[in-house]
């Protein structure tokens, strides 16, 4: 991921791991605070404001990760998660979204992805698996 993230030209690139994503979420903890935010939604809301507040503003990269992290789950599809993730990524304003993958995808899948989100995608396995999507911002995608 280091080698990727040097490459990264401006704030509106971003390398999400989707690796880290499924091994995170292989391993649920819940806490006090995690039970109160699934039986009540606003106490979210009310928790989000609180920790924002005297804390520094979260990069776009770490603004995607949390939103994926309550959207994306390991019961959908690769498809379906990674064209979740570019949508998020695009609503967030970034053109550019680097995938680091455990594993290929499936040349169906790629264009799956490319045609629910008018992405181009540009994949490569050479020393490990990852998917750039180019999302423009003037292309509306499929709903």
């Amino acid at each position: 991921m280091d080698v990727l993230s040097t490459q990264l030209k401006a704030p509106t690139e971003v390398v999400f791991d989707y690796t880290h994503f499924l091994c995170e979420s292989q391993q649920p903890t819940w806490t006090f605070t995690d039970i109160f935010r699934s039986l009540l939604p606003i106490f979210t809301t009310v928790l989000e404001h609180q920790a924002s507040e005297g804390t520094s503003p979260l990069s776009a990269q770490e603004q995607l990760y949390q939103q994926a992290t309550r959207v994306m789950s390991v019961r959908n599809t690769d498809t379906a998660n990674l064209v979740q993730l570019a949508r998020l990524a695009r609503q967030q304003g970034i053109e550019e979204l680097t995938i680091l993958m455990p594993y290929a995808l499936e040349y169906r899948q790629m264009e799956a992805i490319s045609q629910q989100t008018d992405a181009q995608i540009e994949y490569s396995n050479e020393n490990r698996e990852w998917v750039r999507l180019t999302l423009s911002s003037s292309i509306n995608p499929q709903p």
